[in-house]
């Protein structure tokens, strides 16, 4: 098809295809614009004129009107009903002459408003004047059909203003579409360009974050693999050992008191009942041996015992016999051996190695160091992920613009072609 057309051409009746560049279509479509508003004027100037001079004839009506009088056959009564119903249709034509008021801007906008505010005025007149014009064609039928007639006139020369300006009006409705498409795509097409620069911008963000985060868990790994490290890993495990001591030693302290609980129980509630009053010495020990026997060690523990031995010999504590010789075995047993003793030496020692261990780790630096280094990469890494967001964000947002342009285009496309009639490419940059 295509040879066919370079060796013949095109036939008569197919309509040659024009090629417009974009950013001469405003231009292109002004010069258009222009002409056909220019085309316009001098009809509506002529419809005007002829707009004119049927008001014109309408006062001349009014005039006429004012000087008539009612047919032969009307009575005195009918004469005044007759006056009355004139002055109100001569009153209402000069309200519509008054408010029909033909422009001097010839543009078809212009005119357009002049034709519906001059219909409005019209419907207004026969509205405010039906019955009297009913009581007018009867008392003066040579006037009414004058004024009828000529109104009548005065409409079908509104009714051409329409029909002439209608096509071209609606063809600059469809021009007027052309500039807002215009205008459209130039602020996409901005739009896009920012959009293009900020993904740039938050590559290049995204780009320098994850070289950061890469130097920066180089630089743990140094510390990690350095000389400082490994000793206080090898510090901190120690501290574990010897903190694990520590608990062991105060279970087995706590241990060695738990046979005692049942009596101290019943030796503190007696207190506070007042049935066996404890002294102030002993009530203080009583209360911290059964709240934390490891740090009761640190305290004068006889006058408890004894007061204990005195009490569980006496009976006095309710407790059964099987229950009060246990008792009795281990009180013996935790105030003459030396097993006791010997686990508060033990914990005493251990505390003191876990302070001096603790005093160690806290004159090296690198913990601090690894802390304030672990942070400051997952710093890095949560401003590393925003950043992707905004990124896939930003993404998302220019490739809804992309389409939002491509429909755009097409619309301007539509109107241009439907506004000229003619088979118009535009060359879009």
């Amino acid at each position: 098809m295509d040879f066919l057309k370079k060796l013949f051409g095109k036939g008569k009746d197919e309509p040659e295809e024009l090629h417009l560049e974009f950013e001469k279509l405003r231009e292109w479509s002004k010069i258009r614009y222009e002409k056909e508003v220019n085309a316009a004027k001098p009809l509506i100037s002529n419809l005007y004129s002829d707009i004119g001079n049927k008001l014109e004839q309408l006062r001349v009506d009014k005039n006429s009107f004012l000087d008539a009088t009612p047919i032969e056959s009307a009575d005195k009564k009918m004469g005044k009903i007759a006056d009355s119903n004139r002055d109100v249709i001569v009153d209402n034509l000069e309200i519509l002459d008054e408010k029909i008021t033909v422009p001097h801007d010839n543009s078809i906008e212009g005119a357009y408003a002049f034709y519906i505010e001059s219909l409005s005025h019209m419907d207004t007149f026969l509205d405010n004047t039906r019955k009297s014009m009913l009581y007018a064609k009867s008392l003066y039928p040579t006037e009414y059909n004058r004024i009828n007639g000529d109104l009548a006139n005065l409409n079908h020369a509104l009714s051409d203003l329409f029909s002439t300006i209608e096509k071209p009006r609606n063809k600059l409705d469809m021009i007027n579409n052309i500039f807002v498409d215009i205008e459209d795509i130039h602020n996409l097409e901005s739009e896009i360009i920012d959009s293009r620069n900020k993904i740039q911008e938050l590559k290049n963000k995204c780009t320098a974050l994850d070289a950061n985060i890469q130097d920066a868990k180089s630089d743990l790994e140094k510390l990690i693999n350095g000389l400082e490290y490994p000793r206080a890993e090898a510090i901190n495990s120690e501290i574990d050992d010897v903190r694990q001591q520590v608990m062991d030693v105060e279970a087995d302290i706590k241990r060695m008191f738990t046979p005692l609980s049942k009596a101290l129980s019943r030796m503190k509630k007696q207190d506070e009942n007042g049935i066996h009053t404890l002294s102030p010495q002993v009530r203080n020990i009583l209360g911290i041996v059964m709240k934390d026997p490891v740090s009761a060690l640190d305290y004068d523990l006889d006058p408890l015992y004894d007061e204990l031995i005195l009490r569980l010999q006496s009976d006095s504590l309710g407790l059964k016999d099987k229950k009060k010789n246990k008792t009795l075995e281990q009180l013996h047993s935790i105030k003459n051996s030396f097993s006791l003793k010997s686990l508060y030496e033990n914990k005493k020692k251990y505390d003191n190695r876990l302070e001096q261990l603790r005093d160690q780790l806290d004159w090296m630096d690198v913990y601090h160091q690894k802390t304030s280094m672990e942070k400051d990469i997952s710093k890095k890494q949560e401003a590393f992920v925003s950043t992707q967001d905004k990124l896939e964000d930003e993404t998302k947002f220019l490739k809804s613009l992309e389409e939002k342009l491509e429909n755009t285009k097409s619309e301007l496309s539509s109107h241009v072609n439907d506004a000229f009639e003619e088979d118009i490419e535009i060359l879009f940059r």
